[in-house]
């Protein structure tokens, strides 16, 4: 059984901090699991005393390095791996997003009933996902149709994979999806692709319970006790007006281990205490503000109060007015 990553990286990204994080926190559990890291030439070529990134090598079991053209950037680089696992790997693997951190021994997942798996992404069917209408329409203009026929969408961040030939066609139908939808449609996401690959591959992907990709701010609370890996989501935090709820996730912290080439004693503590590491957050329990929260207006209304707070504030003055208004007149 194999453990797998997927890095691509650049001394000016934080990448290979997340990894060596994730790889550090699944070492306290399992001491001899067998960590693979795939990774391509360019990104292996700064693996170097001089830029501080040799600590991955000493914690991995192995780093196997895919040649690419110069030409071809980091993320088309990481899908095109990500994709072709089956590959590079020759054994059963669970595959691991780098921004995540282990918090307890994984080695249950070897006696995983299934072929192919992963963890529904939010932790809920399509019908009751935040997302839906985002989710169907991105597949609307990429011609798929994986995530309407299964109900679903399963997250790409971890993925369980048997050596056999169902996992080895899904995958071959992913790297085939992800190539329409990246050179075709100029999509470079590789969600979308994975759902559809496995409604072309006869929806044989299974569900994991949610302690396998505990997603925190997704509806994985519910998980987190019992959470095998917390799934932070490093892509939420990459807006200037985002506050990390995870204190893993943030980037100064993940600095401070790219300015020293290892995790400092204090983080490896957090580390140690993965379910603990959270920030304090403003937890919105009403529906109706969860349902428009990924509106265009929530957004408009973010930058009005941002960039024209006069105006935000005449514009709340009114709406607070009326507001009051008609509750007087349903007290009557």
């Amino acid at each position: 059984m194999k453990y797998v990553y997927v890095l691509t990286s650049t001394p000016n990204d934080l990448y290979y901090e997340q990894c060596l994080m994730s790889v550090a926190s699944l070492r306290l559990y399992m001491p001899d699991a067998d960590v693979i890291i795939l990774t391509d030439n360019r990104t292996a070529a700064s693996f170097t005393e001089e830029q501080k990134r040799t600590e991955l090598g000493k914690t991995a079991s192995q780093i196997i390095v895919i040649d690419f053209d110069e030409s071809i950037g980091n993320a088309e680089r990481s899908r095109l791996i990500k994709t072709s696992i089956p590959d590079y790997v020759n054994d059963d693997f669970l595959y691991i997003d780098c921004d995540t951190i282990i918090a307890g021994d994984l080695s249950p997942i070897e006696n995983c009933p299934y072929e192919t798996a992963g963890v529904l992404d939010g932790h809920v069917m399509l019908d009751d996902h935040i997302h839906k209408k985002y989710f169907l329409q991105r597949d609307k203009a990429l011609g798929f149709h994986g995530t309407e026929k299964a109900g679903c969408n399963i997250n790409g961040g971890i993925i369980f994979a048997r050596n056999c030939a169902c996992s080895r066609e899904l995958f071959k139908k992913w790297n085939e999806a992800w190539k329409f939808s990246a050179y075709q449609k100029h999509d470079l996401h590789d969600q979308s692709a994975l759902n559809e690959a496995n409604w072309q591959t006869g929806l044989k992907m299974q569900l994991l319970s949610g302690e396998w990709n505990c997603q925190p701010s997704h509806g994985g609370l519910a998980f987190l006790k019992d959470a095998k890996i917390i799934h932070y989501y490093s892509s939420e935090f990459s807006g200037k007006n985002y506050v990390p709820y995870y204190k893993l996730a943030d980037k100064s912290l993940q600095n401070r281990i790219k300015e020293s080439g290892t995790i400092p004693d204090e983080i490896m503590q957090m580390i140690r205490e993965p379910k603990f590491q959270f920030n304090k957050v403003h937890i919105i329990n009403d529906s109706r503000i969860v349902s428009i929260m990924q509106s265009p207006l929530t957004f408009t209304l973010a930058d009005i109060k941002s960039k024209l707070p006069a105006l935000f504030n005449l514009m709340e003055n009114i709406m607070a007015f009326f507001r009051s208004l008609g509750k007087k007149i349903r007290r009557k």
